[in-house]
């Protein structure tokens, strides 16, 4: 799969995120205010875990809507299969025996989709892993984690 239907796959899935998220902080919203958390005594602490846990789940929302906005701009380059790796990589690499592909993008870190019958998971700079590729090419063995470079798109 070209990284284009990649990117595609990715953006998709935020946005099936962001709308559970969404629904998810609008019902803990309802439920903070609701007659089921109207406190029966002072020692009732109903209603404001229930604030709370809207409050964090609007916060994941709005997360995700901004890892979308960066999605929605987000036009990496194309590397050469022999290149080093930089931000917008498409890396496919070899870990314990498995293929597993690591995109290095901006935002949306730990996200996986399917790419071409494996998985791959979102990098973002602030990942040790993001940073341990950078640089790197393909053949090269990296020790921490132990995982060897294929392939970048």
């Amino acid at each position: 799969m070209p990284k284009p239907q990649l990117l595609t796959r990715i953006r998709a899935a935020l946005a099936e995120q962001h709308a559970v998220m969404t629904a998810a902080a609008d019902d803990a919203r309802q439920n903070a205010t609701g007659d089921e958390t109207k406190s029966d005594g002072k020692y009732d602490t109903r209603a404001v875990e229930a604030a709370y846990l809207a409050g964090a789940q609007a916060e994941q929302a709005a997360k995700l809507a901004e890892s979308m906005q960066h999605f929605e701009s987000f036009d990496p380059p194309t590397y050469d299969e022999d290149g080093e790796i930089g931000p917008g990589a498409l890396v496919e690499t070899e870990h314990n025996g498995e293929i597993v592909f690591y995109l290095l993008a901006p935002a949306a870190g730990g996200l996986t989709v399917e790419h071409d019958g494996f998985e791959a998971t979102v990098l973002t700079p602030e990942s040790r892993l993001y940073q341990a590729l950078l640089g790197q090419s393909a053949g090269k063995l990296l020790d921490d984690p132990p995982l060897m470079v294929l392939a970048v798109e």
